[in-house]
């Protein structure tokens, strides 16, 4: 669609809604993008200090844990190395229950111990749940146990894991902290601690957090407190969160988005990831995109509102000036504008009105004017080619007589005087087709007595002639040429035809011979003459005369689409097609 086809109506929609709604769409569009911005930014701090908070509070678990495992050493060391046990164990139901009692006051103080469990090297078993005593025979080949025999007395964590020995239920996953207990004065091994935090201890730490938690050790998840399984994280998610060196992301499982936030618990190599659903923090903003989107609607209504009372009161006069206008443009100049209004629009009509008058009036002055000179035109000219047709005729008299052919020149008298006849009809300028080619015929007449032995023709107009109107003596100036100019001086006998041809706008006669033909020069020379509108009688009539008065008469007559058209080659050649009106009949 061309924009400026349109209506002024519709162009002052086009343009003024857009100017409107468009900075409200932007305005709606950035507002709502950098509030939600906002809002995750904020979201992931907040998730960031809550996943510090968590991790400190998680260390401080483990933390606690492993100061359990230092004083439990040292109340064993103290307890074995007294005068009654000189530093060894012993099967001794007193040393048992001592032990077995610090182990029990160790859980007392530290209240998020599970449990505790200590095996001496001689395959003594103290615990402070007898369910720790199930599956005893494992302890050796426990993993964990292996590590400790090797280790300097250091603190050795487990993994989060089920087992069915050294834990309350089997069902419960523990995480486990083991060290080897020395004797601190013969530097001897005493046995190995124990010391069992549930899982649901450290998931105690993510009670009242709106965020899922998940805690991996490298790829394997320990444990989660995951409201929904179906927003669990994939193992390529994972993947991906602890390559990343960033603290926080945004990821998209569809169809919705999550905020996701990290943060390593180094004391046992954990990763702390939180995971928070998106629409849960944007909550607010869902409620701003509907305030705001109310208030666009509101706006847009407004401004189509606006947008109607401008039309009415800005494009109903314009429309009405087009409609004046339209009428002006089809002749109807007694068309007058009806505005009621002083504006500038009222104005305009006001003057509109008035220089219609004047045009009415002025074409009514040209008209006359201009059919007063086309009638003056066409009778001057064609008064020009009478007298010089009759020099040519009475040339050819001349010579005959010159000649001594008395009887030929006598022939041609006759002929000229019947080509008169036929040619004044009754004084008028136009002739019907048919008559012009009786006059073009009795001239082909004269003109063959003269030059019997080069020239024939044909006439052979096959299309209806009846009605049909030229000006007159339009075909005779033509076959002159064809005999002067091409026949003439051509060595051998030459042939004149003159033939018609009808297309669907338009109707030809041909007048075409077989001479000498035009040289490219002459030709183009020619064509340019062909082409001027205006008829120059100060032109000399040795220039190609005859050919540029019929052209401009039929030009005048016609009209200016119409007139001669020439075509020729040299030794074969000219062709003079005059183009006509195809239902131009006689008025």
């Amino acid at each position: 669609m061309n924009f400026n086809n349109i209506s002024i109506k519709r162009k002052i929609t086009y343009l003024y809604l857009p100017f409107v709604v468009l900075p409200l769409l932007l305005f709606f569009f950035f507002s709502t993008n950098l509030y939600e911005a906002s809002i995750i930014t904020r979201s992931q701090e907040s998730m960031e200090d809550s996943n510090i908070l968590i991790s400190d509070r998680i260390d401080d678990i483990l933390s606690e844990a492993e100061s359990a495992a230092t004083y439990l050493t040292i109340s064993i060391n103290t307890l074995i190395n007294n005068q009654a046990y000189q530093g060894r164990l012993s099967d001794d139901i007193q040393l048992y229950n001592l032990i077995s009692n610090e182990l029990s006051y160790a859980i007392l103080i530290n209240k998020h111990i599970d449990s505790i469990a200590f095996y001496d090297v001689n395959q003594t078993l103290y615990y402070t749940d007898h369910r720790l005593g199930v599956g005893k025979e494992k302890i050796e080949d426990y993993s964990l146990s292996k590590s400790l025999l090797t280790s300097a007395g250091n603190n050795l964590w487990g993994k989060m894991t089920r087992r069915d020995f050294l834990v309350k239920s089997p069902d419960q996953p523990v995480m486990t902290l083991g060290k080897k207990v020395w004797n601190i004065n013969t530097g001897e091994t005493i046995g190995y601690l124990y010391i069992n935090i549930s899982d649901q201890t450290i998931k105690s730490v993510f009670e009242s957090q709106i965020s899922d938690y998940y805690i991996y050790q490298g790829d394997k998840l320990l444990t989660s407190l995951v409201d929904n399984e179906d927003t669990g994280l994939e193992r390529h998610e994972v993947a991906e969160l602890l390559a990343d060196t960033n603290l926080s992301n945004v990821i998209r499982k569809s169809p919705r988005k999550y905020l996701i936030s990290k943060i390593d618990i180094d004391r046992v190599d954990w990763t702390l990831i939180s995971q928070t659903n998106l629409e849960d923090v944007t909550t607010d903003l869902d409620n701003l995109l509907l305030i705001l989107s109310f208030i666009l609607i509101a706006i847009l209504i407004m401004n189509v509102l606006i947008s109607v009372v401008l039309n009415r009161m800005i494009t109903s006069p314009i429309v009405r000036l087009r409609e004046g206008l339209e009428e002006i443009s089809k002749g109807n100049f007694d068309y007058r504008f009806a505005m009621k209004t002083n504006d500038e629009i009222g104005v305009f009509a006001s003057s509109f009105n008035h220089m219609s008058e004047q045009i009415r009036n002025l074409l009514s002055q040209v008209e006359l004017e201009e059919e007063q000179k086309r009638i003056f035109e066409l009778a001057l000219i064609q008064q020009q080619i009478k007298p010089h047709f009759l020099y040519n005729t009475l040339d050819i008299i001349l010579k005959l007589s010159e000649m001594g052919q008395s009887r030929k020149a006598q022939k041609v008298t006759k002929r000229l005087a019947d080509y008169y006849k036929h040619s004044l009809s009754g004084g008028s300028d136009v002739v019907s087709l048919e008559n012009e080619i009786k006059i073009t015929r009795d001239y082909l007449e004269l003109q063959k007595i003269r030059y019997s032995d080069i020239l024939d023709y044909d006439i052979d107009l096959k299309n209806d002639m009846s009605d049909r109107v030229i000006p007159k003596l339009t075909l005779q100036p033509l076959v002159e040429n064809a005999i002067y100019h091409g026949l003439k001086y051509k060595e051998s006998p030459g042939k004149i035809i003159i033939s018609d041809e009808m297309t669907e706008d338009d109707y030809y006669i041909i007048v075409s011979d077989d001479g000498v033909g035009i040289s490219e020069e002459g030709l183009a020379a020619m064509h340019l003459y062909l082409e001027e509108n205006e008829f120059d009688y100060n032109k000399e009539i040795s220039e190609s005369f005859g050919m540029r008065n019929v052209n401009y008469r039929l030009k005048l007559f016609f009209g200016i689409k119409y007139g001669l058209d020439m075509t020729s080659e040299i030794n074969v050649g000219t062709e003079v097609r005059i183009k006509l009106p195809r239902y131009k009949k006689y008025d």
